[in-house]
């Protein structure tokens, strides 16, 4: 009983020390911070992706608020409404600052911004132009005109409506492409308010109350620690590629390169090369997503592992495998950071390295072995028999039989000389049909027989 006691007392203990140690690590880890994204350059899907990976940081760490500084002339519709769709969802304050000064929100960045729960801009920016072009930037002719205009304005008029902002002024910046400078936008009531730069957004922004999925907040931004998360390299990278331009550029490369190699067969270096800037060329157009994408380059690469064993491409098939496979992974498991759908994991850039060169290191092993063994002499025919020991079975005065190789064969004696029957005898050498031999030892002839 008394031992019972002594737990319960240490159980009691325990609860009541709980409370004392998280207010102790919550006063360590200090304020929330806030976190800094760019949204810069043209819209594209891997700026949708990116922006989730802020936000899901965001969220899982609890930031006081997520900031996204926005210069951007537009971009694809498809990723503009993943990114305000998240905005719409997100568990954490987002703020969305058109800076620096000169900057815009043009197009897909009229409704980005909107979508903020507080929208700010700098001085000297504007916003609005979001009327839907095709891609070459060409106004919509026809039915599809209507239907992506009043898709627009259905969308960008419900941010307004949720965020409490000019409705009408939404609509005619999609159907009238009107445009408004910052402090116009400021009295219309597109976006909350002004500000200098970051800092200065935190300490007016502060005890500012917002509407998140959950309920209302009060902001706590001022002299929040700012913690500053742009696009990693691989981000970057794949930004660049998905740039219309750059895809546009790679399909016709791709388009190029494999009819070289279909025209000349044998070059391979234009087919390895036109067949993964074609992947990455329909990543770009949103064609292929990213698992596809990923899967396709690496299902890729091990086919030019394979061929290697059997073209003589003097390593370029190799070369072109391991490019691939670094590439697919990339994108399939983008490194630092998760950015794709689908597979959420991501993995680290040493273990991108260790696989690739654990890749090329076995398949350049397997195809040197490869090459050594279709390299060595066919052991057929003739071959079989230099040096083969076999008996006589008849006398050999210089012509007769003899057993070799589980047959019976004309043989001739080296030099003319005879050879009494049930001798052993070793081919010299394959005279078309007959065999050259001479007489073997003895000890190799009871071997044998």
């Amino acid at each position: 009983m008394v031992r019972m006691r002594g737990v319960v007392r240490a159980l009691a203990l325990v609860a009541l020390a709980l409370p004392l140690a998280g207010a102790v690590a919550a006063a360590v880890e200090g304020p929330a911070p806030v976190l800094v994204g760019r949204i810069n350059g043209v819209i594209n899907p891997i700026t949708a992706r990116y922006v989730d990976r802020i936000v899901d940081e965001g969220e899982s760490r609890h930031a006081a608020a997520i900031v996204f500084v926005i210069d951007t002339p537009g971009g694809l519709i498809d990723s503009t409404y993943k990114i305000t769709g998240r905005f719409l969802n997100a568990r954490v304050p987002i703020v969305t600052f058109v800076a620096p000064p000169g900057a815009r929100a043009a197009s897909a960045g009229t409704f980005i911004t909107m979508a903020g729960h507080v929208a700010a801009m700098a001085p000297t920016t504007n916003i609005g132009a979001a009327h839907p072009v095709d891609s070459n930037g060409s106004d919509i002719q026809g039915d599809l005109r209507l239907k992506a205009e009043n898709d627009a304005v259905a969308h960008i008029t419900n941010i307004a409506l949720a965020r409490g902002r000019n409705v009408q002024w939404a609509e005619d910046a999609v159907r009238k492409s009107v445009s408004v400078r910052d402090d116009e936008a400021l009295k219309l009531g597109v976006i909350d308010l002004q500000a200098a730069d970051v800092p200065d957004l935190m300490a007016k922004i502060d005890g500012r109350q917002v509407t998140l999925q959950g309920g209302s907040m009060r902001l706590a931004t001022k002299g929040a620690p700012l913690d500053e998360d742009g696009l990693n390299p691989f981000e970057t990278l794949l930004h660049f590629i998905v740039d219309p331009q750059i895809a546009v550029l790679l399909f016709t490369l791709g388009t190029y390169g494999l009819i070289f190699e279909l025209s000349n067969p044998g070059l391979i270096f234009p087919g390895i090369i036109g067949v993964i800037a074609i992947v990455l060329a329909l990543f770009a157009f949103g064609t292929l997503d990213a698992n596809g994408a990923g899967l396709a380059l690496m299902v890729f690469a091990i086919l030019l592992f394979v061929l290697e064993i059997k073209v003589p491409a003097h390593g370029i098939l190799t070369a072109g495998g391991i490019a691939a496979i670094a590439v697919g992974t990339i994108i399939l498991f983008p490194p630092l950071r998760p950015t794709f759908p689908g597979f959420r994991y991501t993995v680290a850039p040493l273990i991108v390295v260790f696989v690739v060169g654990l890749s090329a290191g076995f398949f350049l092993f397997l195809v040197s072995a490869a090459r050594r063994l279709l390299q060595l002499p066919l052991a057929t025919g003739s071959s079989l028999l230099l040096g083969a020991v076999g008996v006589a079975k008849s006398d050999i005065a210089p012509r007769g039989i003899a057993h070799v190789a589980d047959e019976d064969w004309t043989v001739i004696s080296e030099g003319g000389g005879t050879i009494p029957s049930g001798s052993a005898v070793r081919v010299k050498r394959v005279d078309g049909v007959r065999l050259i031999v001479e007489p073997a030892h003895s000890a190799e002839g009871r071997g044998t027989s």
